[in-house]
């Protein structure tokens, strides 16, 4: 029976769509709905840590798929901040650790739109590589000033997508979502 259905299989061929207003719309709707359900079935859970995990781990999931599609590849953007002067060679990177994002939403810290929405940067490898080795890839050690962390490490200047310049020793979260508010889909 098996072999018999493998071999009048036949694999479908699926549409492909061009990016717009519309499919990043059905993206971020699509993430905001899973996030939501998620953080409303983590809370419910009582007494099973790999279940918690595992909620976590598609959190994590609809977090980056939408970070990905809606800031890194959305046209013109690549993220909310670039580092001005970086080469070509630049990473995507999240200015507050992307689990932090993750548990901030978790303890109802900040919403789903604000976690759809957390600061990325474009920046060097180099420099990535450097907050690496520094040990502040997964921490920060502060979250209301997310540029501290790189402060840290390296001297840079910021400027925003569309070519505002920020000071990051005084840029704050809510200055972030204050300035691209704009920009929720």
């Amino acid at each position: 029976m098996l072999k018999e259905s493998l071999q009048q299989f036949i694999a479908p061929v699926y549409g492909k769509t061009k990016r717009s207003s519309a499919t990043y719309k059905t993206v971020a709707e699509h993430c905001r709905q899973h996030l939501t359900h998620l953080v409303t079935d983590y809370r419910a859970v009582e007494n099973d840590q790999q279940l918690l995990r595992e909620i976590r781990n598609d959190m994590d999931y609809y977090l980056r798929r939408y970070h990905k599609y809606c800031i890194e590849e959305r046209d013109g953007m690549g993220a909310h901040y670039v580092e001005v002067g970086a080469d070509a060679d630049t990473d995507f990177e999240h200015l507050i650790p992307a689990a932090r994002i993750r548990d901030l939403l978790l303890a109802g810290a900040i919403t789903v739109e604000q976690a759809l929405n957390a600061p990325t940067v474009r920046l060097s490898r180099a420099k990535h590589m450097a907050l690496k080795d520094a040990g502040w890839a997964s921490h920060t050690p502060n979250m209301w000033l997310p540029f501290v962390r790189y402060a840290n490490v390296f001297k840079a200047q910021y400027e925003t997508h569309d070519g505002k310049a920020i000071d990051p020793h005084t840029w704050t979260l809510e200055d972030h979502f204050n300035y691209f508010k704009h920009l929720v889909i």
